[in-house]
């Protein structure tokens, strides 16, 4: 059965991407924290760095927080693949359900994050923050605002007017 109303345990997951040695940085709605904007989150949102060792890496930090995939109740439970190196490999977008809350590994967005190319571009422009937990890395703020402007939701929206309010910016 699938964990989908565990309380988000930031830090605990954290810990476990960094004893994986798991190379990621962080985007969503932690990344604006960082960048200026504090509200709360449901999941902690991450994009590996695209390598097949990295991922390997991950995969074993998934299954130490013994992450399924989220269902939104689209599908049963036999068609949901099974969580995997070959599937991380893939590609893609995976909301997961953990021992310390929701993680969504994300790989893909349509004009920002479409090739190893452009992760590694991110990951060089991240930010790297000092936690209790260990170093994690933040989306930079320019790749946040990016992605922010490619998703177009509302909450993004929102989000960039507050980042850019905090920097003393003028939103258009």
């Amino acid at each position: 059965m699938v964990r989908n109303d565990r309380p988000l345990l930031m830090d605990e997951l954290f810990r476990v991407l960094g004893e994986h040695a798991v190379e990621y940085f962080v985007i969503g709605g932690a990344a604006v924290n960082l960048h200026g904007y504090t509200r709360a989150t449901k999941d902690l949102d991450i994009v590996p760095r695209p390598y097949v060792e990295n991922l390997t890496r991950l995969h074993g930090a998934l299954m130490e927080l013994r992450a399924e995939l989220h269902d939104s109740g689209d599908f049963r439970p036999n068609e949901l693949p099974e969580l995997s190196v070959e599937m991380l490999s893939g590609g893609g977008n995976w909301c997961l359900s953990t021992n310390f809350g929701r993680l969504d590994v994300l790989q893909f967005q349509h004009g920002v994050l479409e090739t190893d190319e452009d992760v590694e571009a991110m990951w060089e422009s991240s930010v790297l923050v000092e936690l209790p937990s260990g170093p994690v890395r933040f989306v930079g703020y320019e790749d946040l605002i990016r992605m922010k402007l490619g998703a177009g939701r509302e909450v993004d929206d929102l989000d960039i007017r507050a980042m850019r309010e905090a920097h003393g910016e003028d939103s258009p």
